[in-house]
C-alpha cells in the first residue's frame, strides 16, 4: 500500500522543482536584452548631392548638384529646409526617411512651382535614397510643362561640425570687420550670448540684444540683400517665422538679422546696403519670449547651422569675455567708427 505521506511529500519536491525551473527560466529571460532600434538624431547640417537619372521636362539627364540644407527635428517631424527654398516636410519611420515637397519658386527664369516625394534610409552619417519631382510652369511665364516628373538620386552625407566653443576665435574687436546693428549712440544689454548651454544658441555663434520693437536696425557691415522676410506679426508666437534679412558681404560671409518688426525691411533682394545703413526695426516676430534682435553670421550662402563665423564690433563700448565675445547681461553701447 502506497503511503500516502510519501506521496505529498514526493508531490512538493516535484512542485519546489518546477518553481525552480520557472525561476531560472524567468531569470534567462531577464538577460536577454531587448533588440531596440537605436534612435538617429539626424538635426544638424547635411550636404546633399543629388544627379538626374529621368526625366519628361527636357531637362539633361546626370549632372550632380551640391545644396547644403539644414533638417530640424520637431517632435519627430523634420523639417528639411534650405534657406534658398523648403525641400519639404517628413517624417523618421525606423530607418526610413520620408519627405513631401511644398510649393517653391524655381531657377529657370520661369514662374513654376515644385512637388517633390520620396524616402530615403538613414544612418548616422548619410542619407541614401531617391525622389521624384514634380514641375508644373506657369504656361503665361514660359512653355507649359504642367506635370512634367524627373527622377532623381540623392545623398545626403552629414556636415563635420566642431563643437561651438571650439569655433569662438574672435580676434581683437578692434581689428573687426563689424560694427553693432544698432545705431551710434544706442546702447542695449546682451540677452543671449554665443554658445549659451541653454535656449538657441548652443551651436551658435551668435547673439541676442534686448531691444524694443520699433528701434532702428543697421547693417554691421555692407552688403548684397540675399532675402527678406518680413510678414510675421510681433508676438512671439512664430515658431520658425521670424521675419528676418540676410545680407552677403564681399567676401561670402553672411549676416543674418532676425526677429524684425513686421513689414517694416525696407530694402528688397538685390539692394546694396552700407555698413551703418538703416534697413529695418527691431520686433517681437517667430519664437521669441521677448522683443530682442537675433544676430549672427554665416561662411556662405545659404546659411548652415553650425557653419558659422565667430564676430564682434569694432565700435562696442563694453566689456569683452576672455575670447573677445560679448557678455550676456552687459550693455554695449554703439560709438563712432572710422570707414
Amino acid at each position: 500500500m502506497i503511503n500516502v505521506r510519501f506521496i505529498r511529500y514526493v508531490g512538493l519536491l516535484f512542485a519546489l522543482f518546477l518553481v525552480l525551473v520557472l525561476l531560472q527560466m524567468c531569470d534567462k529571460d531577464s538577460t536577454i536584452s531587448p533588440i531596440n532600434e537605436e534612435p538617429i538624431n539626424v538635426t544638424g547640417g547635411w550636404q546633399l548631392t543629388s544627379t538626374i537619372t529621368s526625366n519628361t521636362c527636357g531637362l539633361q539627364v546626370g549632372g550632380t548638384e551640391v545644396s547644403f540644407i539644414h533638417l530640424a527635428d520637431n517632435n519627430g517631424v523634420l523639417s528639411i529646409t534650405s534657406f534658398s527654398g523648403h525641400w519639404g516636410d517628413g517624417t523618421i519611420d525606423g530607418a526610413n526617411l520620408q519627405f513631401n515637397g511644398i510649393e517653391i519658386s524655381d531657377n529657370f527664369g520661369c514662374l513654376a512651382t515644385f512637388f517633390t516625394e520620396g524616402t530615403g534610409l538613414i544612418s548616422a552619417t548619410e542619407i541614401v535614397g531617391t525622389f521624384r519631382m514634380t514641375i508644373s510652369f506657369n504656361p503665361d511665364s514660359c512653355i507649359d510643362y504642367s506635370d512634367c516628373k524627373i527622377n532623381t538620386d540623392f545623398v545626403m552625407k552629414r556636415l563635420k561640425e566642431s563643437p561651438c566653443l571650439d569655433r569662438a576665435n574672435f580676434g581683437e574687436p578692434e581689428n573687426s570687420d563689424y560694427i553693432l546693428p544698432y545705431p551710434v549712440g544706442a546702447a542695449y544689454p546682451v540677452y543671449q550670448s554665443y554658445c549659451w548651454p541653454t535656449g538657441g544658441h548652443r551651436n551658435q555663434l551668435a547673439y541676442d540684444f534686448t531691444i524694443p520693437i520699433g528701434d532702428t536696425v543697421v547693417a554691421a557691415r555692407g552688403g548684397i540683400v540675399r532675402e527678406v522676410r518680413e510678414y510675421s506679426p510681433d508676438d512671439g508666437q512664430g515658431y520658425g517665422e521670424h521675419n528676418y534679412v540676410f545680407i552677403q558681404h564681399e567676401d561670402g560671409t553672411l549676416a543674418f538679422y532676425a526677429h524684425l518688426m513686421q513689414n517694416s525691411v525696407i530694402v528688397d533682394p538685390g539692394d546694396t546696403v552700407e555698413t551703418g545703413q538703416y534697413f529695418a526695426f527691431s520686433g517681437n516676430s517667430g519664437n521669441s519670449r521677448e522683443p530682442h534682435l537675433h544676430f549672427g553670421v554665416y561662411e556662405d550662402y545659404p546659411p548652415v547651422e553650425g557653419i558659422d563665423v565667430p564676430v564682434n564690433f569694432r565700435n562696442a563700448e563694453g566689456p569683452p569675455d576672455s575670447l573677445g565675445g560679448l557678455i550676456r547681461g552687459e550693455v554695449y553701447k554703439a560709438m563712432p567708427y572710422g570707414s
